[in-house]
């Protein structure tokens, strides 16, 4: 974990220490270079913060999606066009077909806190609401965690009768124009290392347990778009 973060900072440090070099070459009159105005733009911040997220696993799927959006917008400059829905709806049903495919029977490649050797598709979740939604009831007594992609749906899952494997617990979020409820027991502590772009993660608990070595611990990842993952224990 420390020499993920390590790299991380090495890799933030080298940009930042690239864009300073070139504004300094073009406050000075050293170089003038017409392609500034591309490099120090907002969009292409969208695809540089996304390029840094890949460097974590952990943060691999809100990277994609923001050097996603990143190109789509410039897109939209690039080729004139004047409302970016005409390329941004086409290029999201195309990455969400390619994250359906590509997380199709993902059991084993699913990352917890610690290696899982083996997988029991009762273990995990792999659901996908595309347009609608439903109920789920998770009755695993060793849950390691799994999916879940919501794009203008959602589901409700009930973890009540569910217990955290010693292994690890984690679930990955993708969530557009849409929203999931998690009702958890009491005692589940609940981390949220999710990328929200207007949304979040709302845990809704009266009383939430403390955070300690021996609790059961859930963690959220991924990517929150225009939509929100609701936390309640009744």
């Amino acid at each position: 974990m420390e020499n993920k973060s390590t790299d991380k900072k090495l890799i933030i440090g080298i940009i930042f220490m690239i864009a300073g070099g070139l504004l300094l070459l073009e406050t000075f009159g050293i170089t003038q270079l017409p392609f500034l105005d591309y490099i120090f733009s907002w969009k292409t911040l969208l695809i540089v913060i996304g390029a840094v997220l890949l460097a974590t696993k952990e943060k691999a799927t809100a990277g994609y999606i923001l050097i996603g959006l990143g190109i789509v917008f410039w897109l939209q400059e690039i080729l004139n066009v004047s409302n970016a829905l005409d390329i941004a709806i086409p290029s999201v049903l195309i990455g969400v077909g390619i994250l359906v495919i590509t997380r199709r029977g993902g059991y084993n490649r699913h990352r917890t806190s610690s290696k899982i050797s083996s997988a029991d598709p009762k273990d995990f979740i792999d659901e996908v609401s595309i347009f609608g939604g439903g109920t789920k009831i998770i009755q695993s007594k060793n849950f390691k965690g799994g999916y879940m992609i919501a794009i203008f749906g959602g589901s409700e899952f009930s973890f009540k009768e569910a217990e955290v494997s010693k292994e690890g617990c984690a679930i990955d979020v993708f969530t557009m124009f849409g929203g999931s409820k998690l009702i958890v027991p009491d005692n589940w502590v609940v981390k949220s290392e999710i990328i929200s772009i207007f949304g979040g993660v709302n845990d809704k608990r009266a009383i939430r347990p403390d955070d300690n070595e021996s609790a059961d611990v859930l963690y959220l990842k991924g990517v929150v778009v225009f939509g929100g993952i609701e936390i309640k224990s009744f």
